[in-house]
């Protein structure tokens, strides 16, 4: 299946108000912890809510075209997601990393989403192998800025090499730049150890790919 590149643009090309630069919003927070902005939020702030939205909603939706390449579901499913924090903001517990909050929450739901969609197609999730394609750009911290041309290619390809789960903890952990906790929070495996295990795990597999002396940090 053919891998399906998305950027900011074709995000803010579906929500056009939501990632305003310079906005009062963004500036109003900027300096305020996650704790802070999220005990604003749960407090009744919608400033605090449109601005939680407007900082993360572009890279859920890029992490969700990851997953399952259905622009429709990833942007129904990212619309509800935020719409139910909303309704539930006075019930939800203390936040001290919204995007690592946010990114088990939106895994949790679209994977929901997916199997219910797929259920008539008899398509199995966990066979898939087009989900968590990489693309090695100079804004994932894996690759140097220097990297380029065909030893760039080189890597992309073995990247995808991997199984689903080792590229998915690679993009969560250099692309999204999730801690081990939050990875193994959405992974939702028992164990931080079992979340670092699985990265070094890809990276020696990825030595053994290919050799990219000088391209993996």
């Amino acid at each position: 299946m053919k891998k399906t590149q998305n950027t900011n643009s074709d995000y803010k090309a579906e929500f056009p108000m939501l990632l305003m630069k310079h906005s009062k919003i963004m500036i109003v927070y900027a300096d305020k912890s996650d704790f802070e902005v999220w005990s604003s939020f749960k407090n009744g702030d919608e400033t605090a809510f449109n601005y939680i939205y407007r900082k993360h909603a572009a890279e859920l939706y890029n992490y969700g075209m990851q997953v399952c390449q259905q622009n429709e579901w990833v942007l129904d499913c990212l619309q509800a997601m935020f719409v139910d924090v909303r309704r539930k903001r006075m019930r939800l517990g203390d936040v001290h990393s919204i995007k690592g909050y946010l990114f088990t929450v939106f895994h949790r739901e679209l994977f929901k989403l997916i199997r219910k969609k797929r259920k008539d197609e008899f398509v199995s999730l966990e066979n898939s192998t087009d989900q968590f394609l990489i693309e090695a750009s100079h804004e994932t911290k894996l690759i140097d800025q220097e990297l380029v041309g065909e030893r760039k290619k080189e890597l992309e390809e073995a990247l995808n090499q991997l199984t689903k789960r080792e590229r998915q903890a690679i993009l969560l952990l250099y692309q999204e730049e999730l801690s081990y906790r939050e990875i193994a929070d959405l992974m939702a495996f028992k164990e931080v150890k079992t979340a670092r295990s699985l990265v070094y795990k890809a990276m020696a597999k990825l030595k053994e790919i290919v050799n990219v002396n000088g391209c993996l940090k």
